[in-house]
């Protein structure tokens, strides 16, 4: 019985200090059971010396994860990939720092947040600002090169040799104080002078000290006299009265400062003062000219439009537009019993007409819906953005000429530039007049940003 109990508390004992020897190991060597997900970010350093697998990786001070892998890049530099916890997540522009605890600590990698309005990092992306710390040997290195520079100079010198270079320091030295000399003599009278001029400034400080002190002057008065010190204090009680009946509510300051009510009205003012002030800042002008080439029938067809934007998400559109075949109108006639008469018309042909455009758009995601007078006919336009706006693919349907069909129009523009666009599209494409044609194009919009800017600039240039 006694001996099966011994083997009992030694079994006991042994389980205890795997145990202990488990914990520490997974403590000590960075291991985690059960953790939490993790992602991959890799970076790219000019050397990884010193750096291992299994180190942390730290924000701030704190480990948010581990080097997972450490492989040669394009056969000069190192390739580091990290295992970082899920919930971090780090701006685009971030910077890894291989750092080192202490003088001679292990090497961990440190990551430096960069913006926070920055795109995050997502899985397997690439930090690309990254920086490896100073390499110890080589700070040795170059400590040594210092040390044996050093030693060159005050080698001679101990030997009692000061050695070329120490001589011609030597000279140097000889020569800047012969010329400090020089300088002193030559300028003695000025020198002379200067010190008079700061004696007398002495004494005159001394004289302007002693009136003050013996009461001469406001100043010398505010200080001694005791009737000046009895009506400042008197002031200052006076002061304090005000305060107190202000921070009591008495008075219309008082009022004003402790009542919630009127606090909040005046809030409520300067809220709505800034909405105004918003509002104003957001309302946008935009200039716009563009010019198609219609390839069938040889014609260039221009359109200035002015867009009115006092919000994001809509804007008023008008202008003009030159159009080569103008406009058709017919007139019918009567006869006596009332009834129109096709064999009484009269028709009419405008060439180059200018025609009117007047639209109302709303803009639904990356949907924009126009409606209005497209070149003074009734219809609707749908605009539809691609490529973060840059790219614009557009429909518009609108009356035509009397008894035809009506005009339809598609094309897709690019902006090249800032204000720059190309088109390419197909105009009046079921005509029944044969007035369907390809037609390329490029155009510009100045907003009003944009116009001051020109302005001021040509306004310079005169």
């Amino acid at each position: 019985m006694y001996k099966s109990s011994t083997e009992i508390k030694v079994g006991l004992f042994m389980l205890a200090a795997i145990g202990i020897f488990v914990w520490m190991a997974v403590r000590l060597g960075g291991f985690s059971i059960g953790s939490a997900d993790t992602y991959q970010l890799s970076t790219v350093f000019p050397t990884a010396a010193g750096l291992k697998r299994g180190v942390a990786v730290e924000v701030a001070g704190i480990q948010v994860g581990t080097v997972i892998r450490i492989e040669l890049y394009d056969d000069q530099q190192a390739l580091v990939t990290m295992a970082i916890q899920d919930g971090i997540r780090l701006p685009q522009d971030s910077t890894a720092f291989i750092r080192a605890s202490g003088v001679l600590g292990d090497k961990y990698v440190e990551l430096v947040p960069g913006h926070p309005t920055e795109e995050k990092l997502a899985d397997n992306d690439m930090i690309m600002n990254a920086k490896a710390s100073a390499d110890m040997s080589e700070l040795f290195e170059k400590l040594g090169g210092i040390a044996d520079d050093i030693k060159k100079i005050t080698g001679p010198m101990a030997e009692g040799n000061t050695g070329s270079d120490i001589q011609e320091l030597v000279a140097n030295l000889k020569a800047v104080s012969q010329r400090l000399d020089t300088l002193v003599a030559d300028n003695e009278s000025g020198l002379k002078e200067t010190l008079v001029n700061l004696n007398e400034s002495m004494s005159n400080l001394r004289e302007i000290t002693d009136k003050i002190a013996s009461g001469q002057g406001t100043l010398g008065q505010l200080i001694n006299d005791d009737g000046a010190m009895r009506e400042i204090r008197s002031a200052l009680s006076s002061i304090q009265g005000i305060a107190g009946k202000i921070n009591d509510g008495e008075g219309t300051l008082g009022r004003l400062v402790n009542d919630e009510t009127t606090i909040d009205k005046i809030d409520q003012a300067l809220t709505g003062i800034n909405n105004y002030l918003e509002k104003e800042d957001k309302f946008k002008v935009f200039v716009e000219y563009r010019a198609d080439y219609l390839t069938r029938h040889d014609y260039l067809k221009s359109t200035v439009n002015v867009r009115l934007q006092p919000a994001p998400d809509r804007y008023y559109l008008l202008g003009v537009t030159g159009d080569y075949f103008g406009s058709y109108s017919r007139t019918d006639y009567k006869n006596k019993e009332g009834h129109t008469v096709r064999t009484s018309t009269k028709e009419k042909w405008e060439r180059n007409k200018l025609k009117f455009n007047a639209q109302i758009a709303r803009r639904f995601y990356d949907v924009v819906i126009r409606g209005g007078l497209i070149e003074s006919g009734a219809g609707f336009g749908v605009d539809y953005y691609l490529d973060d706006d840059n790219l614009k693919l557009t429909f518009e349907m609108f009356s035509g000429d009397f008894d035809h069909n009506p005009h339809l129009r598609a094309e897709a523009s690019y902006n090249i530039w800032k204000i720059f666009y190309v088109s390419l599209g197909y105009d009046d494409f079921i005509s029944d007049q044969h007035r369907a044609s390809p037609f390329v194009g490029f155009g510009f919009a100045f907003s009003d940003d944009d116009l001051k800017y020109l302005l001021s600039g040509a306004s310079s240039i005169l």
